[in-house]
């Protein structure tokens, strides 16, 4: 038996590829700037874990901080990784139902469902600002050790969305363009 590896994107997955619309790579430099700052931020919370286990391990101390910085770079993690998501067509497809129809069908639904999902990312993007201006306003602080302002956290949350947000509507941008593509080459052959 030929051991291979396992698809990575949808692209690769034979029954998949065949009934579904290519999409290539959307990702821009906004999206790897987003992709850039969550990797290293991945790898500072690694870091930082690795001290912390070191330290309690070795001299029986704590950080005392880790716990709070851990948990502010899951929220850079969780948000500023999402335009780079979306570019790279890593969210969930509804492939049974993709599977069923057509070309120009499929492409319209697509254009739907990043619509849609501008909508409600917009509507997001809009209450995480304005929370992060009542924090800003209040002063609110943690109830931690390093009493970090909690409008920086909650500013990430708006800084993330709103970059979804860019990469929503290129991606609308694009689904518009294969569909009027699909429509008139539709056209040209009956």
């Amino acid at each position: 038996m030929k051991a291979s590896l396992a698809p990575t994107t949808v692209a690769e997955i034979p029954e998949v590829a065949s009934n579904t619309l290519s999409a290539p790579s959307l990702e821009s430099w906004l999206d790897r700037v987003c992709r850039c700052v969550s990797q290293l931020v991945v790898v500072g919370l690694i870091v930082m874990i690795a001290a912390e286990v070191f330290v309690r391990s070795v001299f029986g101390w704590s950080l005392q901080v880790t716990d709070e910085l851990g948990g502010y770079a899951l929220i850079v993690i969780a948000f500023v990784s999402l335009p780079s998501c979306q570019a790279q067509g890593a969210f969930h497809h509804v492939h049974f139902l993709d599977a069923r129809l057509g070309r120009l069908p499929q492409a319209c639904l697509r254009c739907f469902f990043s619509v849609v999902s501008f909508g409600a990312i917009a509507v997001l993007c809009w209450q995480f600002a304005l929370f992060t201006l009542t924090s800003w306003r209040s002063g609110d602080v943690a109830a931690t050790t390093l009493l970090t302002p909690l409008w920086i956290p909650r500013a990430v949350m708006c800084v993330g969305t709103a970059c979804l947000c860019v990469s929503l509507l290129r991606t609308i941008f694009h689904d518009w363009q294969r569909i009027a593509g699909l429509i008139s080459s539709r056209g040209r052959r009956g």
